[in-house]
C-alpha cells in the first residue's frame, strides 16, 4: 500500500518525474561520454606511450584550468539566470543575459591566451621543467577560448532544458571527435595530439553554436540585462570554479612540477577513470540545476528538498556498481592503459573512494549556488583548495602517486562535507542521509 502511494506521488510530481526523465535522457548521453573519454584515454596512452602521454595531460589540464577562469563564473550563472527567464516566459531577458555573458568570455579568454602566448617559455622553465613541453603548451594555447565558449554555450542549453544537447556539446563532441582522429590518422607525440585536440575543440564550439539557435526561442529585441546584477552573481561562483580547478588537479600540476611525466600519465589516467564515476552527478545536475533555480525561484523549498533528496538516490544506484568495480579489480582496469599503467592501481582506489563521497553527499555545491548563496560556496572550496595544496606539498614528494592520489581525494571530500553542512545550516535538510529524508505531501 505505501509503495503504491509513494509510486502515486511520485507520478503526480511532475517535477520528479521531469526530473528522472531528463536524467534518464542526460545519463544516456554521459554513458556515450564515459564511452569516448574512456576509449580516447586508452588510445592516447597506448599510441603515445607514458611520457608523451604526461605531456598531453599536463598541457590538457593546464588550458582546461585556463579556460574555466576565462569563463569568469558567468558558467554558473548563465544556468541560473537563462532558468529563471525561461520559466518567467522573459525570452528578451533570456537572450540579453546569453549575449553579454559570451562577450564577456569571448574578450576574456582571447586575452587570456594572448597573455599566456608570450610567457611559455617562463612557465615552463620555473613551473613544469619536463622535457619537450613547451611546444605542448604553445600547441594547446588556442583551446582556451574554445573550451571556454562551447562550455558557455552547453550551460546556457541547460538552462533551457536542453539537455541532451547540452551534454552533447560539453562532454561528448570533443573526445569523441579527437578519438576518431587518433584512431584514422594516429600520432605519436604529444604536441601533434594537441593539434587534434584542437581541431576537436573547434568541432564542439560550431556545434553548441549550431545547437543553440537551433534551440532558443527566437525575438526580435534583446532586453538589456544589467551587468552590475551578473558580476554581483558572477564572481563568487568565478572564484569557486578556479578553486574548484585547484582541487581537482593541483596534484597533477605537482607532480608534474616534482616527478617525471610518466607518473603524471600514471596519475592523469587513475584520476580520469575514477571520474568516470561522477558521470551520473553530472546527467543528474544537468536537469537539477535549473530546477533547482526555478524552485527557489518561486519559494518552493519543499519541492527543492524533494528533488535534491531524490537526485542522490538516483545517483547512488547508478553509480555504486561501478565504483565497486574500481575498489576490487584496480590494476586489472588500469591494465588497459598499458601493463605500466598498473603501478596507478592503489591511486585509483583512493580517488574511486573520493568520488564515492562525492557522489553520496549529491549537487550540494548547486543547491547553494542556485539558491543565492553563492558566497558558502565559496568558503567551503577555498577551505578544501587550500587543503589540496597544502595535503599535495606535504604528501607528493614523499610519497608520488599514493600521495597525490590521497591530497586529491581528501580535499573532493572536504569540498562536499561542507556542502552538506551548508545545505542543512541554510535550506533545512540534509542531502547526505538520503535514506532517511521523507518529503512533505
Amino acid at each position: 500500500m505505501r509503495r503504491t502511494l509513494k509510486l502515486s506521488l511520485f507520478l503526480d510530481d511532475h517535477h520528479l518525474r521531469e526530473m528522472v526523465i531528463g536524467s534518464a535522457i542526460g545519463l544516456s548521453i554521459k554513458v556515450l561520454s564515459a564511452v569516448s573519454i574512456v576509449f580516447m584515454n586508452i588510445v592516447v596512452a597506448r599510441t603515445l606511450g607514458a611520457s608523451e602521454t604526461g605531456l598531453f595531460f599536463l598541457g590538457f589540464t593546464l588550458v582546461t584550468i585556463a579556460a574555466a577562469a576565462a569563463r569568469l563564473g558567468f558558467d554558473q550563472s548563465i544556468i541560473r539566470f537563462v532558468a529563471a527567464a525561461r520559466e518567467n516566459d522573459d525570452i528578451d531577458k533570456l537572450h540579453g543575459v546569453y549575449r553579454k555573458s559570451i562577450c564577456w568570455v569571448a574578450i576574456a579568454s582571447i586575452s587570456l591566451t594572448v597573455l599566456a602566448s608570450f610567457n611559455v617559455t617562463w612557465l615552463v622553465e620555473n613551473f613544469f621543467p619536463q622535457p619537450g613541453f613547451e611546444p605542448v603548451v604553445r600547441s594547446f594555447l588556442i583551446a582556451i577560448p574554445l573550451i571556454a565558449l562551447y562550455t558557455m554555450l552547453a550551460q546556457a542549453m541547460q538552462g533551457l532544458k536542453k539537455i541532451a544537447k547540452s551534454l552533447l556539446v560539453l562532454n561528448v563532441l570533443m573526445p569523441m571527435t579527437l578519438l576518431l582522429l587518433m584512431m584514422l590518422d594516429p600520432v605519436y607525440t604529444a604536441e601533434a595530439a594537441a593539434e587534434y585536440f584542437i581541431l576537436a575543440s573547434f568541432f564542439a564550439l560550431f556545434s553548441g553554436l549550431y545547437f543553440w539557435h537551433q534551440s532558443a526561442p527566437k525575438t526580435d529585441k534583446v532586453k538589456r540585462f544589467s551587468s552590475s546584477q551578473l558580476w554581483k552573481t558572477s564572481t563568487p561562483l568565478w572564484a569557486v570554479v578556479i578553486l574548484s580547478q585547484v582541487i581537482q588537479w593541483s596534484s597533477q600540476l605537482m607532480l608534474g612540477a616534482w616527478s617525471t611525466a610518466e607518473n603524471v600519465a600514471f596519475f592523469a589516467t587513475a584520476q580520469r577513470t575514477a571520474m568516470l564515476a561522477s558521470f551520473v552527478l553530472f546527467a543528474v545536475n544537468a536537469i537539477a540545476a535549473p530546477k533547482f533555480a526555478a524552485l527557489h525561484e518561486k519559494g518552493d523549498i519543499d519541492g527543492l528538498k524533494r528533488i535534491a533528496i531524490w537526485s542522490v538516490r538516483l545517483m547512488m544506484l547508478v553509480a555504486a556498481p561501478i565504483l565497486m568495480v574500481m575498489l576490487l579489480f584496480p590494476s586489472w582496469l588500469m591494465s588497459f592503459f598499458g601493463e605500466e599503467f598498473r603501478a596507478a592501481s592503489t591511486a585509483l582506489m583512493i580517488l574511486a573512494i573520493g568520488q564515492f563521497i562525492n557522489i553520496a553527499t549529491g549537487s550540494v555545491g548547486y543547491l547553494l549556488s542556485m539558491t543565492g548563496h553563492e558566497k558558502k560556496v565559496l568558503s567551503n572550496t577555498l577551505l578544501s583548495a587550500a587543503l589540496a595544496i597544502a595535503l599535495g606539498a606535504l604528501l607528493i614528494p614523499s610519497f608520488g602517486l599514493v600521495g597525490a592520489a590521497v591530497a586529491t581525494a581528501t580535499s573532493v571530500s572536504a569540498q562536499n562535507l561542507l556542502g552538506v553542512y551548508q545545505v542543512r545550516k541554510h535550506l533545512g535538510f540534509n542531502t547526505l542521509l538520503f535514506w532517511k529524508n521523507k518529503s512533505k505531501n
